[in-house]
């Protein structure tokens, strides 16, 4: 890492009002969600306000009025001081009654969002100021224990920010009994975070650039968080570099879609500006395998769904997988389009919904009441080569069935074979395709899709099915999909 670009020890000034003025190197502008007069395009759903911005609007659910009170558009292009100034004011006039603001997860992002308003802009405002200091002091009292992941390791980057702007020492301490163990827990030994979403991965890793940008420019006490931050971001670093494809897009697995974390490579430009440059990695804990053979990138699943304490974000897809040809998108994954409670929600979730095998019409894990997981597959992993990945689960166990799938690439061939183990069955294969391609039988078992032409052996009956694909939240798209029905064994060669 180069980190005498930034000087760790910068000389602390405090104004009067017992703040440090914070240093910041230039951070990645968010996508534009504000367009004035009231104006928001928030989860690909428009509104407008008439005269007064209602804080707690939950018109388009509760994630929409999560997202407005995040304030990420303070960092939009163009947007001005007096602009960014009006919309704080605006939510200032009556906090007693911005019960969603209030929360514990939007106040972590719009603590953060506020104080780098302040920074950039130099403007030191002592109304938000103060506003700061009692957004920290409900924080401490509502920390997310109860739910811990995601939520609680952005409770402690907000905490990191109250720590240095204010230099307090309690939050300090907070700061630093959270993000040590926090940290250590949720980055996996492959340097993947522990919910396995590549979207929440490149969110959570734009969120530690920022704390570490935060720590090499300003005084502080919290050496020990600073360096811990630097490993974990490297690890971070060489996990999204290993994990997305050539044309930059990650593999829409869990909880992921389009829309929501800045583009990849934006942020693995934001931490070359801090020395941190990809180097090699070996996927492991993850479950996520990667394959190249000629032009095509395959990302496969084979892990599991998650930390066994919050699967909420896990989805049934294990041995799903993702291939693109000439980087360009063949076989996706669905994504998701809601967090809403209802039938849409889990239908993403469900098994049907990825490239993998629905056995007697069974979910491979129990996806129920939008972000719950009660019975779960448990996978092993047989053989693991560079050309060849072999993999069960035992997601079917209540019915006495296993599950067996292998990868093997020969040439510019991919054959993919599944056997199913166990009593009298019927068994469906699942392959998705992004709206531009539409499958065409060329004979039998055999079908063009795209550049690259699928045949089946083994197969009962290949049929053609719509589904929706998940183009952002909100934001569904007609597409294509291959049903494979068959018993016992299937055998699929991809290939040009």
């Amino acid at each position: 890492m180069r980190d005498q670009l930034f000087p760790v020890e910068v000389p602390v000034v405090k104004n009067a009002s017992g703040f440090q003025e914070i240093k910041l190197h230039p951070f990645p502008k968010q996508f534009k969600h504000y367009f004035g007069d009231g104006k928001f395009f928030l989860l690909n759903k428009k509104f407008a306000f008439d005269e007064t911005i209602c804080w707690n609007y939950t018109g388009y659910g509760k994630l929409w009025a999560y997202h407005l009170n995040y304030f990420d558009f303070l960092h939009q292009p163009g947007m001005m001081w007096d602009t960014g100034k009006e919309l704080i004011d605006d939510f200032l006039k009556d906090i007693q009654k911005r019960k969603i603001g209030m929360e514990p997860y939007p106040i972590s992002l719009r603590t953060i969002n506020w104080v780098k308003f302040m920074t950039v802009h130099n403007c030191y405002s002592q109304e938000i100021v103060d506003s700061l200091n009692a957004h920290f002091q409900v924080l401490q009292k509502k920390l997310e224990f109860h739910l811990l992941a995601n939520h609680l390791l952005e409770n402690g980057f907000s905490l990191l920010f109250g720590a240095v702007f204010f230099q307090d020492e309690k939050i300090t301490h907070l700061t630093r009994r959270i993000l040590t163990s926090e940290l250590e827990e949720q980055i996996l030994d492959d340097g993947a975070h522990f919910e396995l979403s590549p979207m929440y991965h490149v969110i959570l890793l734009q969120r530690a650039l920022d704390g570490y940008n935060l720590l090499i420019n300003n005084y502080h006490n919290l050496k020990e968080v600073q360096d811990l931050l630097k490993h974990k971001i490297q690890m971070m670093v060489n996990w999204l570099n290993t994990i997305i494809f050539s044309n930059g897009d990650i593999p829409m697995f869990n909880d992921s879609t389009q829309g929501q974390a800045l583009d990849p490579k934006t942020i693995l430009d934001y931490a070359k500006q801090f020395g941190f440059h990809p180097g090699p990695l070996q996927l492991s804990e993850s479950g996520y395998r990667k394959f190249e053979v000629a032009d095509t990138e395959i990302v496969t699943d084979v892990g599991p769904s998650g930390p066994d304490y919050q699967p909420g974000h896990a989805h049934c897809d294990i041995f799903s997988f993702v291939l693109y040809h000439n980087g360009k998108p063949v076989i996706v994954d669905r994504g998701i389009s809601t967090y809403q409670k209802n039938y849409l929600r889990e239908e993403e979730r469900g098994t049907a919904s990825h490239n993998t095998v629905m056995v007697n019409g069974e979910e491979q894990s129990d996806v129920w009441c939008g972000f719950r997981l009660g019975r779960r597959a448990r996978t092993t992993i047989r053989e693991d080569r560079n050309d060849y990945l072999s993999a069960e689960h035992d997601g079917y166990r209540f019915l006495g069935i296993t599950h067996h799938r292998t990868w093997s690439l020969k040439d510019s061939m991919l054959e993919v074979n599944d056997h199913i183990s166990g009593p009298d069955h019927d068994a469906e294969a699942y392959f998705h395709f992004p709206p531009d391609i539409t499958p065409r039988q060329l004979s039998g078992q055999k079908y063009q899709c795209g550049p690259l032409v699928f045949r089946f052996h083994g197969a009962e009956h290949v049929n053609t099915d719509t589904y929706e694909y998940c183009q952002g939240f909100n934001k569904r798209t007609p597409s294509k999909k291959l049903v494979v029905r068959f018993r016992g064994e299937l055998q699929t060669v991809i290939s040009k």
